[in-house]
This record gives C-alpha cells, structure tokens and sequence, in this order.
C-alpha cells in the first residue's frame, strides 16, 4: 500500500512538473529513493528477465532510442528512459510515469535501460537482467570513475549478474570480460568491424596513434556511407550481408547500429522480425543534442554533445570536417554531470578539423580554457561570457550553416536559448 501511494503522489509530481516546462525524469525517482530504497528491486522482481541495460562511455542515449525503436517496430511494447536520465532515480521515475496511478506495471515486453557505468553494479545487486549491452570503455569524468580499469571492472561486476553479454570486440578491456565470462560458460557475443574499416576506429588506442587491436567478433560491420543526413551500413552475419539505413551520422553511430543490430539478434524472434526492427530505426527522431538538426529559416544548426576525447574528436570529423560550417560555437562546462576535470580538452588534435576561415566562438563555465585549446593549436575563438548571449550572437550572424559543440550541462542551456528564437523539439 506505502509503494502504490507513492507512484500515486509522484505521478502527479510528474505532470506537474512537466505542465511547467521540468522533464520530471529525476526528482520524482530522487524523492523514491529515499523514501522507498528498494523500489526498483520490488518492482522488477518479477519481471527481470524482460530487463536490458545498455552502458558504456559514449553512445549510450543513442544507442538505446535506436534499440527501443527497432522493439516497437516489430511489435514490442518497451518502457525506457527516454530522456537519458541514467542513474536509478531515472529508471525510477521512467517506471511510475508509465505505471498505472494504482501502483501497478502495465503488460510490457521489454524494460529497456541506458545506464551509468557506476550505477549498474547498484541495479544489478538484487537483479538479475537478462541481458548487458557494452558498447566502450573510454576516459571520462576521470574526477568521478577513476582510470579505465575502474570503469571496467564497474562493468565486469554488472555482467555477472545478466544472463547474456554483448560487447565491444574493438575494446580491449570489454574483450577481457568477454573471454573470462565465456572461459566460465557464460553467453556472450560481440561485434566489430571489418579490417579495412579499422583505420576510422575512435577509442583510447586509435586516438594516441597505437594499433586497434580486435578479437574475431559474431556480427561484422562491411562498411558506412554517409549521406547528407543519414547513412547506410553494410553488416555481415550468419554468412550474409544486409544493408540498413542509419538516420544519425558518424562513423560512432555506424558502430552504435551495429551494437543495436546484435542486441535484436538476441531479443527477436526470428530474422523477419530482426529487419522489421532495423528496417524501422531509419526513421527515428536524431536524439536531442546528439547531431541534432536544428532549422531557423534559413538558419541549420547541428548540435553535438561531447564530454571526453574521442567523442569530441569523433564529432569535429563529423560535423566540423567534412561538412564545414561557418561558424562553430563550443560552450564548456564543468559541472558534476560534465566532470570536473576538463584536462581531456588537451587530448584533442583540432588541427585539419577545422577550416581556417571558420569563425570559432567559445562560451561556458570554461570558455576561455576551450579558447586557451584552440589558440594552442592555432586557431582564434572569440570568448562570450554568456552561452544565452553567445547564442543571440551566431542567431544575430549572416551565416547559415554553424554547428554548437556543447558538454552535458551545457547542451540544455543551449537548446533553452535556441527555443527563444524558433521551434525546439522537447526532450520528454
């Protein structure tokens, strides 16, 4: 009875939240988990083995909208967090907007959570998923996790607790807990790409020149095309291969559909099903902030998260390189939900990134650090105090086509400012 009166109040809270503008995709789960600590493990008890969470460094958002997507277009119905929202106070919240007002879970085929690297061993302690998506393990929030083989082993003890593993095989440290998982007759799974793509490979060998080492992986990634607006991927499985349309660009989100691709492998039932599913993802929604296309009139402005080295490097390749802007605007942060420590800033080539007839802009909490970067590797940004006024200044611009590189905290000033001057898709 004490549970169903809160899912009651806090659904409430919810829309209350939501009629003045808030996401409500954390407090409602705050308030819980103090006042109920084992909510999540009461309420999924029963239905754990419908459970997938999906972690990892970078792509977790994405990832996890383009497998949600392909559930229900094949038929699935999924309850997610869908705002990104990935400690427990996010799933909590995710679960009672969709519970009924009497307490209760509403029939559901798929419980499919993106997931805090440091917060999955917490969910895991009396649970028991059925399945753990790892899609890297790269430098982040080094204030918050510590080195990578912190980050691992935050992942290692979460895929004890699942009944099947499916990783990386272009990252070393997810490959060593596949290899000790399957030594003991675990279910595991992995993917990767072909040789001749290992050359566009991002992760924390491939940024610092060293060789990209990789194990013999069950799903292969042929190739990735991209176009103006999305691209087309070639995978190869079970002696085949079979092209899909991807809506989000960068050779990081060919890897991301082709992690999304061996998860349906797994979930779906048979292969009509597994193309219906990827078939659907081609029409999904860019997920807020990450590439997402902005129009103002004449005005297309892409905004790309970042917040550690290879996706900022991953992002400047491909919104910055290839598609040269006239203005790029990098608002930086260091809150706790961007990391304290923005030193990554310094593990960043720009050079050959950037045009040099490119204006470059920079704003935030450590705006002039991100100058300091750019100056250092030759370019001119000029500093604005405010990222409301530096977004005023490129909407006051000539130019059309400009591209703002924010971090987390960042990124929803900067959609907040944007909306002032025009539509601005709601995250919730």
């Amino acid at each position: 009875m004490y549970i169903r009166l809160l899912v009651f109040i806090n659904k409430l809270l919810i829309r209350l939240l939501r009629t003045i503008g808030r996401s409500g995709s954390a407090l409602p789960g705050l308030l819980i988990e103090r006042l109920c600590p084992n909510f999540l493990d009461t309420i999924l008890a029963d239905v754990q083995d419908k459970v997938i969470l999906i972690t990892g460094t970078n792509g977790k958002t994405t990832t996890t909208k383009m497998l949600v997507e392909g559930l229900r277009s094949s038929g699935s119905r999924v309850v997610t967090n869908s705002t990104g929202s990935n400690m427990t106070r996010g799933l909590i919240s995710a679960l009672i907007e969709d519970m009924t007002y009497s307490g209760r879970l509403k029939p559901t085929d798929w419980f499919v959570f993106e997931m805090d690297e440091a917060y999955s061993p917490i969910f895991t302690k009396n649970l028991k998923p059925k399945l753990l998506l790892a899609l890297n393990v790269l430098r982040d929030q080094l204030d918050r996790y510590g080195e990578l083989d912190q980050t691992a082993r935050l992942i290692e003890e979460t895929s004890m607790s699942v009944d099947v593993f499916i990783y990386n095989c272009l990252d070393p440290l997810l490959v060593k807990i596949g290899d000790k998982l399957t030594n003991g007759g675990r279910p595991c799974f992995g993917f990767g790409v072909s040789e001749k793509l290992l050359s566009a490979v991002l992760n924390e060998e491939s940024i610092h020149g060293n060789v990209v080492n990789y194990s013999t992986p069950d799903v292969i990634l042929e190739s990735a095309e991209e176009g103006d607006q999305a691209q087309a991927i070639s995978i190869y499985s079970n002696s085949k291969s079979q092209g899909y349309i991807l809506p989000v660009k960068g050779f990081h989100n060919a890897l991301n559909g082709l992690a999304v691709y061996a998860t349906l492998k797994i979930l779906t039932s048979n292969e009509d099903k597994l193309d219906m599913a990827m078939k659907g993802i081609a029409d999904m929604p860019i997920p807020f902030g990450r590439g997402e296309m902005l129009n103002f009139g004449n005005k297309n402005i892409t905004v790309a998260l970042v917040k550690n080295p290879s996706g900022l490097t991953s992002n400047l390749m491909t919104f910055v390189q290839y598609s040269q802007p006239e203005i790029v605007l990098f608002a930086v942060n260091d809150n706790f939900a961007d990391g304290r420590d923005v030193s990554w800033l310094w593990d960043v080539d720009f050079r050959g990134k950037i045009a040099k007839n490119t204006t470059i802009y920079t704003t935030g909490v450590r705006g002039y650090d991100m100058a300091l970067r750019l100056k250092h590797d030759g370019f001119h940004a000029e500093n604005i105090d405010s990222i409301d006024a530096a977004i005023s200044k490129i909407m006051g611009s000539n130019s059309n086509n400009i591209v703002v590189i924010p971090t987390y905290t960042a990124l929803f000033t900067v959609r907040s400012s944007l909306s002032k001057f025009g539509k601005v898709p709601r995250i919730w």
